[in-house]
């Protein structure tokens, strides 16, 4: 089980800590839209076992953190809330390997952070599953006007992600975990269009690092049955990113592979999650 701790920054930030009995790694966790850090305990769990501590936050907007819900923007902020959890992170594990995790939205910022992050070089590594990079829904041209000019009105203006719960993963496991007050449907106008414009930046492979120092080693997950975002984003970053990314395709399993598919309960991906962060013991870059 996880405790809660507050993250020092601009608004009040909840975090969330698995910490086990002597970590050889730690794990920080970026969450996706409409949920919370603490869905992600059934991983935290098995990390622990594994010696892996796991550190996570509830984004703006979401969960047990301020702000309107669904509103994770400015882009600039969470990003500098990502530098929050890392220093978190380092300062109460040091000398330890530090990762970073993203699922969906979270995969969008991840991927961001691996570019232009303030410490986009402390992670050993990054673990990106099922990333908003293409969208299975095409967003309507009427809908994308209406957001862009919402976004320069209002920018928290919420509309519904639509996101169908039992697309999500195994039913079953999904349906321990759902928390009627800290999940939501909402997403910004503001968060929706900043979430198109860096998966298209990164579709197209334009969304520069900062500084000189290379990208770090990734390793990018999909299931095939993904109904929220399309796989294909992900086969096409990783083959944009071959010489440092390891591409695994889950067969059968949805949006949230961790939390597997119809036949699946998503055990093996977290495990393999666990023994790809493990084969970075000996301090070398996995690929």
């Amino acid at each position: 089980m996880y405790r809660n701790f507050k993250l020092e920054s601009d608004t009040e930030l909840i975090g969330y800590e698995w910490k086990g009995n002597k970590p050889r790694f730690v794990v920080c966790l970026v969450h996706g839209i409409g949920e919370y850090a603490g869905r992600y305990d059934r991983t935290g769990e098995v990390f622990k076992e594994a010696g892996i501590a796991m550190v996570g936050m509830d984004l703006r907007g979401h969960g047990l953190s301020a702000g309107t819900r669904g509103h994770a923007s400015p882009r600039e902020s969470i990003l500098r809330d990502v530098d929050r959890l890392v220093e978190y992170a380092q300062r109460e594990y040091p000398d330890i390997p530090v990762f970073l995790y993203g699922h969906s939205m979270g995969g969008n910022i991840a991927l961001d952070y691996r570019r232009r992050g303030t410490y986009r070089n402390v992670p050993a590594a990054y673990i990106v599953t099922a990333p908003w990079i293409m969208l299975q829904r095409q967003i309507p041209g009427y809908l994308y006007r209406f957001a862009l000019m919402m976004s320069k009105i209002k920018p928290d203006f919420q509309m519904s992600s639509k996101i169908n719960q039992e697309a999500l993963g195994n039913v079953e496991i999904i349906s321990k975990q759902e928390d009627k007050h800290l999940t939501h449907g909402k997403i910004s106008v503001k968060t929706a269009l900043e979430g198109l414009e860096i998966a298209g930046l990164l579709m197209n492979d334009s969304l520069k690092p900062q500084g000189e120092e290379p990208l770090k080693p990734m390793l990018l997950m999909h299931g095939d049955a993904d109904l929220i975002c399309n796989p294909e984003g992900s086969r096409i970053l990783a083959q944009l990113e071959k010489d440092r990314c390891s591409y695994m395709e889950w067969k059968g399993m949805y949006h949230e592979i961790h939390n597997g598919g119809q036949k699946s309960d998503g055990m093996e991906v977290i495990l393999t999650m666990a023994d790809w962060i493990h084969s970075f013991s000996d301090g070398s870059a996995s690929q």
